[in-house]
């Protein structure tokens, strides 16, 4: 026996005996305690440093394709599963992961780098990959996953690896692995647990996945997904659940409705955004409001190629480098104003527009997330009030009070925020709440200015209401609060 052959069978070996083994009693059956791992961590936290010392000294043995000598493939197989099992991700805790820190950093390294990705779409992937989803048709079958609750979350880490976001250009979804990874996703979407529920919606994530559009409409997987999906909107509120499950409708009505030129169709768009505009209603988590919130943004822009909406307080322009600053902001203020006309939500109008002074109400304060919030409902402002028609708005007395509502209510913050500023001491938490209130302040002034008359008679107490006319350039407290804000970057 050659030496090569003797390296790679001590360190298969080795390698097998840290892989999470196969429970004796189910998730079904019993909630998993720490004290089921204490055996098999002993095990890991002493083998996988040796592992790791044995790649450094024969990288090109062990994790390296070679033609001509298939041994390693048993090796680079359990290598993927366990990097995938043992990777630590920050609010993530798996009672069968490694607590050594030491180890996550190398695994973390090993996962970011170029080695997974080498061993998964490299030279010799191919064998890999087909040893590796057969060793998945036997560990996540039927209600073989209860058994194998490390193996569910490998599977879910090489699918966003291979088919989600993390590679460059997403590897080509067969039509195979999309059936199984939906039936997958399914299965553990449909059992009453949170965690696996999370789970399951990471995997339609990735089948969701622009890449694979093709393949979607091809075997309406796109359908099953929304359908499964949909049935998860009154689950669990934490954010990481929120992100995944409105990400998910987000990416599902992208694939399926954003060519369709018939709005006066009843479609999956108006269920979606009545239960996020539920959500959003009865939702008083500043957190959990801005997951919402943000995606009530980006369905409003789904015919707004040009502005990409990725957080509340970015907006990128077509150069992708663009963050709301004024000139940006002035410029989609001016477009919605004049230009778009934003007809795919005229029958949510007066819902939108109602919901304006209560989310409004959530961004008074004065700590960088009301500010973030506050940038918000700035571009809710904007993305719902101005893109509209005079034949379209109407002038409808529950339109207006809701206007007038809101922009009171704004007033009065700027006047809270003008009393804080005067007792300052240089606390630049409150001066990115600031920049929102006043990037708001100016979106109501062009309101003002070029929108209003769509909404109000010229007669009518309007202009006295808000402290100004249509005619106006710019409103006094524009400049206070400029001059304001300028002092306050200075002490910052």
């Amino acid at each position: 026996m050659d030496e090569n052959t003797i390296v790679i069978e001590r360190a298969t070996s080795l390698i097998k005996s840290c892989k999470v083994p196969r429970l004796a009693r189910s998730v079904d059956e019993a909630q998993l305690q720490p004290a089921t791992f204490q055996t098999f961590l002993a095990i890991i936290n002493d083998r996988l440093p040796k592992i790791f010392d044995l790649i450094s000294q024969h990288e090109a043995q062990l994790v390296s394709h070679d033609d001509f000598n298939q041994d390693n493939l048993e090796f680079r197989l359990s290598f993927v599963l366990i990097i995938t099992e043992q990777l630590y991700v920050t609010g993530e805790t798996y009672d069968f992961q490694t607590d050594r820190h030491s180890l996550q950093e190398q695994i973390n390294r090993i996962y970011d780098g170029g080695l997974m990705e080498q061993l998964l779409t490299g030279s010799g992937s191919d064998r890999l990959l087909k040893r590796l989803w057969d060793h998945y048709q036997l560990t996540l079958c039927g209600k073989e996953w209860f058994y194998n609750p490390a193996d569910v979350l490998s599977f879910v880490r090489i699918c966003e690896f291979l088919y989600g976001n993390l590679l460059v250009t997403a590897t080509k979804l067969p039509q195979t692995i999309s059936s199984f990874i939906l039936s997958v996703g399914i299965s553990l979407t449909e059992y009453h647990d949170p965690e696996y529920e999370l789970l399951g919606l990471r995997l339609f994530n990735v089948l969701l996945n622009e890449t694979h559009s093709a393949i979607l409409k091809e075997l309406n997987i796109h359908q099953v997904v929304f359908d499964s999906s949909f049935k998860l909107n009154a689950k669990s509120k934490s954010e990481k659940f929120l992100r995944e499950l409105w990400r998910c409708y987000f990416q599902y009505i992208k694939i399926a409705q954003t060519g369709r030129k018939d709005f006066s169709e009843w479609t999956a768009l108006d269920d979606v955004l009545e239960a996020l505009l539920d959500g959003l209603a009865f939702e008083q988590n500043l957190s959990l409001s801005s997951i919402l919130l943000l995606y009530l943004l980006k369905f409003l822009t789904l015919d707004l190629p040009d502005f990409l909406i990725d957080d509340l307080d970015d907006i990128q322009a077509i150069d992708s480098r663009c963050h709301l600053y004024e000139p940006v902001l002035e410029q989609l203020r001016k477009y919605c104003s004049l230009e778009f006309h934003n007809r795919r939500f005229y029958r949510w109008h007066r819902r939108l527009l109602s919901i304006l002074p209560f989310e409004l109400e959530k961004s008074c304060g004065s700590s960088r997330d009301h500010g973030k919030y506050m940038h918000g409902v700035n571009l809710l402002f904007v993305l719902v009030v101005f893109p509209i028609e005079s034949e379209a708005a109407g002038q409808l007395l529950d339109m207006q009070l809701a206007l007038l509502d809101f922009i009171i209510a704004f007033k009065r913050h700027m006047r809270e925020q003008y009393a804080r500023i005067q007792a300052l001491t240089g606390k630049c938490d409150f001066l990115h709440s600031l920049k929102a209130s006043v990037s708001c302040d100016k979106s109501i002034a062009v309101f003002a200015r070029q929108v209003a008359v769509k909404y109000f008679d010229k007669k009518t107490e309007f202009w006295n209401s808000i402290g100004t006319s249509d005619t106006e350039e710019s409103y006094q407290e524009d400049r206070i609060f400029y001059e304001c804000l300028k002092e306050l970057q200075s002490r910052c």
